[in-house]
């Protein structure tokens, strides 16, 4: 399903004028996906501005997909240009990581300018979807929690153990969620 949902947004992302070509990339490319995998594709726009061109990706993204959620990765800037984002497909886990390349690399797009992009439900969102994979994973996740139930909730984050945080931070987006995005927040519940 995943490897599907991939392939067809690197067919859309080809249509697009600049776009020089699209790469499937991480556990989906190496095989060893699992059911909290996400997606990450790879996008050359050589010629163009990629850091304008990440810019502008999600309004050509929510001309073709339902999006519940998009993010971009400030803090990965100006090196690294990512934009993140869930559409309403069965599996919460498998949003999408779109990097956006270019010979010569831009420098433009600044972390200041991403982070004034970005909005907190969002941004939160994408959060709790990567703490709860890694968290589900058993993987050492303890201070990226910590840091995103400080977003939103109190500074007692010391006396709280990880899953406490984790249903804080999903009572919090529970609440303040749209249809759409609680739709897709209940989801989660058939993997926990």
């Amino acid at each position: 399903m995943l490897k599907a949902f991939a392939e067809e947004i690197c067919t859309f992302l080809q249509g697009i004028p600049g776009v020089k070509s699209t790469e499937i990339i991480g556990s989906l490319a190496k095989g060893n996906s699992d059911k909290y995998s996400d997606i990450d594709i790879e996008v050359d726009v050589s010629g163009m501005d990629n850091g304008q061109f990440l810019i502008e990706l999600p309004k050509l993204l929510v001309e073709k997909y339902d999006i519940v959620y998009c993010d971009y990765a400030p803090s990965l800037a100006p090196h690294k240009y990512i934009v993140s984002f869930a559409a309403d497909i069965p599996n919460p886990f498998g949003f999408v990581d779109i990097s956006c390349v270019a010979t010569p690399h831009c420098t433009t797009v600044t972390k200041q300018e991403l982070q004034g992009l970005n909005h907190l439900y969002d941004h939160t969102f994408k959060l709790f979807a990567i703490n709860l994979k890694h968290y589900l994973r058993d993987l050492d996740c303890y201070e990226d929690i910590v840091s995103m139930y400080k977003r939103i909730c109190s500074d007692d984050a010391e006396e709280r153990d990880e899953a406490y945080m984790l249903e804080a931070t999903y009572t919090w987006l529970m609440e303040n969620a749209d249809d759409k995005q609680e739709k897709h927040l209940l989801k989660f519940e058939e993997f926990v």
